[in-house]
């Protein structure tokens, strides 16, 4: 990887959407850690949410979102959040009905991300409702 890659990578790390992708993959990573120590409830969850959201982090910090225009990223990133963000908060919820004492604190790490999720759901949204404002025809154009 050369310098401008490096350097567009680290501009997209500083900004919103950056910054909630970068913080959902650690809190899934801690949610991951702390469950697999504790009650291992739903472990699969921060698993599978952690690897995904990993991948779309590093297809949109090193611009493959623009090379390989085959894939709608922002659709698949999109979909990614809103069923990310419904399924950690429920399973997050109820594994805090059967908590043990030590589990509670891990549990509020998952329901953190569930939120950073909906967030991050809500930031790409935004994002295809601009594209689709700006282009004046009702077709999302990217």
């Amino acid at each position: 990887m050369d310098a401008p890659e490096m350097a567009q990578g680290k501009e997209y790390l500083m900004t919103q959407k950056g910054m909630a992708m970068t913080g959902e993959v650690v809190l899934c990573l801690l949610a991951l850690i702390c469950k697999a120590a504790t009650s291992g409830c739903f472990i699969l969850v921060p698993i599978v949410e952690m690897t995904l959201g990993l991948f779309m982090l590093i297809v949109f910090s090193m611009g493959l979102d623009k090379k390989f225009l085959e894939v709608h990223w922002l659709w698949s990133d999109f979909f990614r959040t809103l069923t990310a963000c419904p399924v950690i908060l429920i399973t997050s919820i109820v594994c805090l009905i059967h908590w043990d004492s030590a589990a509670v604190l891990f549990e509020i790490f998952a329901i953190f991300a569930g939120v950073l999720f909906g967030y991050d759901a809500w930031l790409v949204f935004t994002t295809l409702k601009d594209k689709r404002s700006s282009s004046g025809s009702g077709v999302i154009i990217i």
